[in-house]
């Protein structure tokens, strides 16, 4: 399998912006009293904050290709306690369990040097695993993960 990282320009947003309707269905499985994922009337979940990838230099959306298919997104930020974050990290069903997600971490980690914050909702233990074992084989089990946000979410924390 061939992976490719690539940055999305403002001219392909759209790609972003129908991959996170998949990606807030999914989210919507692990919805509580912290977190919830409104849907129009139109079908489609709201997107907050997604333009500001395009406004934002601290910001940078990609999209995953394997073997020259779509494969799922990464969004990147630098986030107000500077620190690097994925923002929101999807990989498409098909591509689960063959490195897609692997990779797609990996060189993110790669890309953006220092600190790094990774937050899951607590519900969801598939992303906590999934995370844990990634960031653990990334930093040779040189990081931290602690409850934040009055215990509602599971983050981890490490430098690249």
């Amino acid at each position: 399998m061939k992976f490719d990282l690539i940055e999305v320009k403002e001219e392909n947003k759209n790609i972003i912006y129908n991959l996170m309707q998949l990606y807030k269905y999914e989210l919507s499985f692990f919805e509580d009293g912290t977190t919830t994922f409104t849907m129009l009337d139109s079908g489609l979940y709201v997107l907050k904050y997604i333009e500001k990838y395009w406004q934002d230099e601290n910001r940078h959306p990609y999209i995953l290709k394997c073997n020259n298919e779509l494969a799922g997104f990464v969004l990147q930020r630098f986030n107000e306690e500077n620190m690097n974050e994925i923002a929101e990290f999807f990989v498409i069903n098909k591509y689960r369990k063959m490195g897609a997600g692997t990779f797609m971490a990996n060189r993110i980690f790669e890309l953006y040097k220092g600190k790094w914050e990774v937050r899951t909702l607590l519900k969801n233990e598939r992303a906590q695993k999934f995370w844990r074992n990634t960031i653990k084989k990334f930093t040779n089990d040189n990081f931290e993960e602690k409850y934040i946000r009055n215990n509602s979410r599971l983050a981890f924390y490490f430098e690249s």
